[in-house]
Order: C-alpha cells, then sequence, then structure tokens
C-alpha cells in the first residue's frame, strides 16, 4: 500500500490517500479521457488496503462537483469494496460533501448511500 497525493487537472480530480491514517479523498471534477489509466494505479493501494484487516476508522471522503458515468462506475465499485470490508469487520466513515442547493449531487450520494448497511455514511452539506 503506497500513500497517493495526485494534482487535480480539468479534467481529473484530485486523488490522495493515506493508509496510514486510513483517508482518502476524492475532490473536484472527474471526466478523464481514459477512466481506467487514471484510476486503477491508484486504487489499486486502496483496494489493498480494504483487504486488509484494519487497527484504525478510515474515512473516505468524497468533495465531487461532476462525474461522468464512467467515473460513477469507478466510484460505485469503491463503495461495494468498501462495504465489503465493512463486512468483515473494519471501520468506515464515508463523507459525501455537496453544495446544499445541488439536488443532482445529494441524490447521487443517496444512491450511493442505499448501497452500504456496515459502512456509517454522512452526506455533508456546505
Amino acid at each position: 500500500m503506497e500513500k497517493f497525493d495526485i494534482a487535480a487537472t480539468a479534467r481529473t480530480p484530485h486523488m490522495s490517500f493515506d493508509p496510514d491514517t486510513g483517508s482518502f479523498l476524492l475532490e473536484g471534477e472527474s471526466y478523464p479521457e481514459d477512466t481506467k489509466k487514471f484510476y486503477d494505479a491508484p486504487l489499486s493501494s486502496v483496494y489493498e488496503f480494504l483487504d486488509t484487516e484494519l487497527t484504525l476508522s478510515a474515512v473516505f471522503s468524497f468533495k465531487l462537483k461532476y462525474f461522468n458515468s464512467s467515473s460513477a462506475k469507478v466510484l460505485m465499485d469503491l463503495f461495494v469494496a468498501v462495504e465489503e470490508s465493512a463486512q468483515r469487520g473494519n471501520l468506515f466513515k464515508i463523507e459525501w460533501h455537496c453544495a446544499a442547493d445541488d439536488d443532482n449531487m445529494q441524490e447521487l450520494g443517496e444512491e450511493f448511500a442505499e448501497e452500504l448497511d456496515k459502512t456509517e455514511f454522512a452526506m455533508v452539506a456546505f
């Protein structure tokens, strides 16, 4: 598992992960030209982290303004992996940040939350 911090671009979000603290952040807009190429390498460290027995409570923060359908698939796969890890006894909190007046992003967060049972989910309005 490797720590990473990837700066945002015009088409890709800021993405950071620290396995020592259990913190993951995805922030900005996500519509990369090649979604697989952008996400696969860094998320492999996250998936490796999720496959371990954790001694800490991890927090996954999502502060997205926009994402396309291929990014939504990546997000859903990540939410499923977090939930599977939580079902094995690991502790997680997912924070879904969105503007108080962004009904679309709120609805998307609620749809993701419906897939979770053992993972704490918090909608954070700003």
